[in-house]
């Protein structure tokens, strides 16, 4: 979805006032375990009460959270979301582990002949070089999909400031696996000045690097082109 600049203008200007951020996205997760008063969301994630508060008032008008009772609860919007962020976290997790999980196994999938002593020295021998050559293998496909190799050749045509911004976001697929980040969540990672962030950011989807989409409750939302997604699986 191709987003004007009249329209881009219109969404820095509301941004300045979006507290979407890391922090929410804590209270949402925190809240799908069950529901809590204000100060108990600002006891466990270390915040004043006044703080936790203003944030939770914004995304109720949003439709994320409702307060009933006293306590907050998540509406299915919001349980949308915090199932796709906790899935976002557990999924990379989990990755990294089946990577250590299917190393471990292959050392005791060789059958050995304990009748044979030598036999079990040279069974050992290959178990270890399958599991080194394993990972030597898992090490090149690793390096060879590396998003910033992958993309070595679109980062070359950039200026200073795309290149600079284009990196931050990839930074973030790294660590999480996510194509998307809002606009309001780069900003404060980021701590960029607002016009500069909306500039930088209108000369990359003018570049078809990037996609800029208006979500109605979250606000805007940026993410690869379909052809920085394919370069990606390089």
């Amino acid at each position: 979805m191709h987003i004007s600049d009249d329209e881009l203008l219109k969404i820095a200007n509301e941004l300045k006032g979006s507290p979407r951020s890391k922090l929410m996205e804590a209270i949402i997760v925190l809240l799908n375990a069950r529901p809590l008063r204000t100060s108990e969301i600002a006891i466990n994630l270390g915040y004043q009460t006044k703080y936790v508060s203003s944030y939770l008032s914004y995304w109720k008008k949003k439709g994320l959270v409702y307060q009933d009772g006293g306590r907050w609860y998540l509406t299915p919007q919001g349980e949308n979301l915090a199932k796709a962020l906790i899935d976002s976290y557990t999924n990379s997790r989990f990755k990294e582990m089946l990577v250590i999980a299917k190393q471990m196994i292959e050392q005791v999938k060789q059958p050995i002949n304990n009748k044979n002593q030598q036999k079990e020295e040279r069974e050992n021998m290959k178990v270890l070089s399958f599991i080194d050559s394993k990972t030597s293998k898992l090490s090149k496909k690793q390096q060879k999909s590396d998003p910033e190799e992958c993309l070595k050749d679109v980062l070359a045509k950039l200026d200073k400031d795309e290149k600079e911004l284009l990196l931050f976001i990839v930074k973030r697929y790294k660590q999480w696996g996510s194509t998307y980040v809002y606009a309001d969540q780069l900003q404060e990672e980021y701590n960029a000045d607002t016009g500069w962030l909306f500039k930088v950011l209108r000369q990359l989807q003018t570049k078809r690097i990037i996609y800029l989409y208006q979500d109605p409750k979250l606000g805007l939302r940026i993410g690869f082109s379909r052809s920085i997604k394919e370069k990606l699986d390089c």
